[in-house]
């Protein structure tokens, strides 16, 4: 387990959202893979939009422009 790998477990462990936004994204911008880069940013994205997170405006432009999303 890498220690990313551990600090996202410790953030759902622990509900913490905020946290959880920034280290799947954190996750996205290591990914070897563009599925993997995708899959990560989608949660990035799922939960600042849940907690009202400005990043999230971002994170579906990243989405959008990867093919992932579509402009709304």
């Amino acid at each position: 387990m890498t220690d990313l790998d551990a600090r996202l477990l410790a953030a759902h462990t622990e509900h913490d959202h905020a946290a959880l936004v920034a280290l799947y994204n954190e996750a996205a911008q290591a990914a070897e893979t563009d599925d993997a880069r995708g899959f990560f940013l989608t949660h990035a994205y799922v939960f600042a939009l849940e907690t009202g997170d400005a990043r999230a405006t971002a994170l579906h432009a990243e989405l959008v422009a990867m093919g992932r999303d579509s402009a709304v």
